[in-house]
């Protein structure tokens, strides 16, 4: 069942709504802008912007944003809020500072008419390679959780198919030694975070294999007495939440241990099921056992939601959203995956994006920044 109170412990943390703008999504309409000069504002531009961008409205490096064809409202908001301070960018308040309304809307003006920039080619890298480094460093779990994290050892758990967050702080904690168990802190002891997330991306994309009804328990009268635990775990076990791990398809005598240690108050949550006697609990286990699991980062099949998601905001054409965001498509990968990386970890201000981006570890945002870095705007 897990210990999935442990969200607010951790900036990794990774369900997703829209986690990609930049700005943050459900914004106000902007106030309509005065007239503004685009000559003057390139004027403007080749004077005190060349240092860090092109003519052509690019990023001079890997980190810095590509400005051309963005909507006008959403750089004359980015430029104001350098200017109130609501921004932190040493150079770039300083150097917005000093500027007028007027010229503000100008450089808007010249940026947002420009034509959008070539897109970067894919990196040929894929999440394959990423997988199998995840499943070298998963070599040593194997003994105890079996290949790819299926377990057929009794009272061991399956790894196959949890989610990525829940594994990434499970073991985390287990390393750190703030989960009692000395012989997997001191196998743990050598791998840093990365290695943890790649370990966590591995056992994630692999899919729990079905199982046999176990030798005890009615999996059919098991059903209705998992209707409290499914408020948490979802339906047949399959979790929505990042965090609350996935007990479909889980190994039974794991599920009977671990539910009774909820029951007798060894574990925390003993009030979802303080009342299930022994009999009762066999019965759940059995039911989740024999439930189909499911990877919930298989094939990336994640991205396209999320991109379908950030897209009602993001993916209108330039002039038609009523929002004040800016455009992704064709944006610098590096400095996309910064940005959502700063929103997931509170660094950059927006409530609604942190919301949207708790949950998700640095491979998935890297596959989102990608996929919009390698992609022009649809028409």
């Amino acid at each position: 069942m897990g210990r999935y109170n442990k969200a607010v412990k951790t900036k990794l943390l990774i369900s997703i709504s829209s986690l990609l703008a930049l700005a943050g999504c459900g914004e106000d309409p902007a106030p309509p802008l005065g007239a503004a000069d685009r000559e003057a504002g390139a004027v403007f531009v080749q004077a005190h912007c060349t240092g860090c961008h092109t003519l052509e409205g690019g990023g001079k490096t890997s980190e810095i944003p590509n400005l051309a064809g963005q909507p006008q409202e959403y750089l004359v908001g980015a430029m104001n809020a350098y200017r109130e301070g609501s921004r932190h960018h040493s150079a770039l308040q300083d150097l917005i500072s000093s500027t007028s309304d007027e010229q503000v809307r100008d450089i808007a003006a010249y940026f947002a008419g420009l034509p959008p920039l070539p897109v970067e080619p894919p990196n040929p890298q894929t999440g394959d390679a990423v997988y199998a480094e995840g499943g070298q460093i998963a070599t040593a779990c194997v003994d105890c959780h079996g290949e790819r994290g299926q377990s057929d050892t009794p009272n061991m758990p399956n790894l196959a198919g949890q989610h990525p967050m829940y594994l990434i702080v499970a073991t985390q904690e287990y390393a750190s030694g703030e989960r009692d168990n000395a012989e997997k802190e001191a196998m743990l002891s050598g791998l840093d975070n990365v290695d943890i997330e790649k370990m966590a991306m591995y056992f994630a994309a692999q899919t729990p294999e079905p199982r046999d009804p176990p030798p005890f328990g009615d999996p059919a009268a098991g059903e209705a007495q998992t209707a409290v635990c499914g408020g948490c775990h979802g339906a047949s076990g399959v979790s929505p939440d990042p965090m609350v791990p996935n007990l479909a398809g889980q190994e039974p005598h794991y599920l009977v241990n671990a539910i009774k240690a909820y029951r007798d108050g060894a574990r925390n949550h003993s009030e979802m099921i303080a009342d299930k006697s022994d009999a009762e609990i066999e019965n759940i286990a059995a039911y989740y056992a024999v439930q189909a699991g499911a990877s919930p980062v298989s094939n990336f099949n994640g991205v396209a939601d999320v991109v379908a998601k950030c897209d009602r905001c993001h993916g209108a054409a330039v002039g038609e959203s009523t929002m004040v965001v800016p455009m992704l498509y064709g944006q610098k990968q590096e400095y996309l995956l910064r940005v959502m990386k700063q929103y997931r970890d509170e660094q950059r201000g927006s409530s609604m994006m942190h919301k949207m981006s708790a949950g998700y570890d640095n491979r998935i945002l890297s596959e989102i920044a990608e996929y919009y870095a390698t992609r022009a705007q649809p028409d």
